[in-house]
């Protein structure tokens, strides 16, 4: 994570910035996967095995740590794609690490807001 950049978001009428950082994330027998972005959402604890992030071109990554070095991680276009994933990863379920990350990216994340969290009028 060396180069830093500004990313504007223009919310209710506010400008926040946000630092994007470069991110380099191993995978093992295929392809380490770089990006540009901002960590959005990770499980709990001293080393958090789930993280989500989205990157500057407003794409998905969900990463899943196998050990300290080496992760499974993909793009996805969509939040319930990234769900869909860490779901087919654990035979269909949503595990208590993977929910950790989503709804703290529903905390910094408005589609992920809008996939997790149901709303009935």
């Amino acid at each position: 994570m060396s180069a830093r950049e500004f990313r504007t978001t223009h919310c209710a009428g506010v400008i926040i910035k946000k630092y994007m950082e470069d991110y380099s994330i191993e995978r093992g027998g295929i392809a380490n996967l770089d990006f540009t972005g901002e960590l959005i959402g990770q499980s709990g604890g001293p080393n958090p095995r789930v993280k989500i992030y989205r990157t500057k071109d407003l794409k998905y990554i969900g990463e899943l740590k196998a050990d300290q070095k080496l992760a499974q991680a993909q793009p996805f276009d969509k939040p319930a794609d990234v769900i869909s994933w860490f779901k087919n990863l654990n035979y269909g379920a949503v595990s208590p690490e993977v929910q950790d990350a989503i709804e703290d990216a529903t905390k910094h994340d408005e589609a992920f807001k809008a996939i997790w969290n149901e709303h009935v009028d």
